[in-house]
């Protein structure tokens, strides 16, 4: 019978931010821009959905013990330093929801989350992209939106992609060689984060088991080919929102079961890895109407070690 050794929780885009509108912000802090995605979230003041997050892992904490929180990115929508916000929503996430977890939380930042690597470590204490380990099981945290801070030519989507570390990919896989690496990302983009060099340094590498991903609200498994060795994109899902244009406006409470909020489970066994999304219980206010969805797990993956 296989044995239990390790648990770890995956989670991104919370999208932190200010629960006034951009006008209503503007009037107290001219300078300010805030995003047209800030307010409440599906009946959430932007606390309260923080709280759930920090809830939700601890349930899943409470089920059975986490070794390690891994947040991908997007934990704010601070897009540095267009937004001139009045507050680091990045730090407030870290205060209010990682710092309170009793089990290592890392996170790396997502596009919204545009802070230079010296910004990034005032608040997290490490950089950017790095590599944390886990007794066996070892996270590559890359980072694929390193150019810093928010694109001047497109603010309102912070940083701009960037190629995958070619050599930051290959120290740490020279570094772990043997233990099972999980390589994270908040994004990787098929044609603006990898090249041919990391597409065939992750082909080549047997040590890694699957790659995962935030950034698109959604869980799914994404097969990508003999390119990359036949591995696995996994997407992980969040606590984001979905959207649309009415009367020419964005309108990000429109509720989709696809983005339901909630999180991804890797469980480390002797003999196997097996790692499933959890969406989790939730009743969304949407514009488009009231929503309750219970517990559904979903996207299932077992790979043999």
């Amino acid at each position: 019978m296989s044995t239990l050794k390790q648990r770890f929780l995956l989670v991104s885009d919370m999208h932190y931010t200010t629960d006034r509108t951009a006008d209503e912000l503007k009037l107290i802090y001219p300078d300010a821009k805030a995003s047209v995605a800030s307010g409440t979230a599906f009946g959430m003041t932007q606390n309260a959905k923080v709280q759930k997050v920090y809830a939700d892992i601890m349930e899943e904490n409470r089920r059975s013990k986490l070794d390690g929180v891994l947040v991908l990115g997007d934990l704010s929508i601070d897009d540095y330093d267009y937004r001139k916000l009045p507050h680091n929503y990045c730090r407030r996430f870290k205060e209010e929801c990682m710092d309170k977890l009793p089990c290592p939380a890392y996170a790396i930042p997502g596009n919204h989350d545009s802070y230079t690597n010296d910004k990034w470590v005032e608040v997290f204490g490490y950089d950017r992209q790095y590599c944390v380990e886990f007794g066996e099981s070892v996270f590559i945290m890359a980072d694929t939106f390193a150019a810093t801070p928010a694109n001047p030519s497109n603010p309102a989507s912070g940083s701009p992609h960037t190629l995958l570390d070619a050599d930051f990919l290959t120290e740490c896989l020279e570094k772990y060689s043997g233990k099972n690496i999980f390589l994270c990302a908040h994004h990787f983009n098929a044609d603006r984060t990898f090249d041919d060099t990391t597409k065939q340094i992750i082909k080549d590498n047997p040590d890694i088991v699957c790659l995962f991903r935030g950034h698109v609200h959604i869980n799914s498994v994404i097969e990508l080919g003999e390119d990359f060795g036949g591995k696995q994109l996994i997407d992980i899902g969040g606590y984001g929102y979905s959207g649309r244009k009415v009367d020419g406006k964005w309108d990000f409470n429109v509720f989709d079961f696809k983005w339901a909020w909630g999180y991804q489970i890797i469980e480390v066994y002797d003999d196997k890895i097996y790692t499933y999304h959890v969406k989790t219980d939730n009743r969304y206010i949407g514009s488009n109407g009231e929503f309750d969805v219970k517990e559904t797990v979903e996207g299932e993956v077992e790979y043999k070690v």
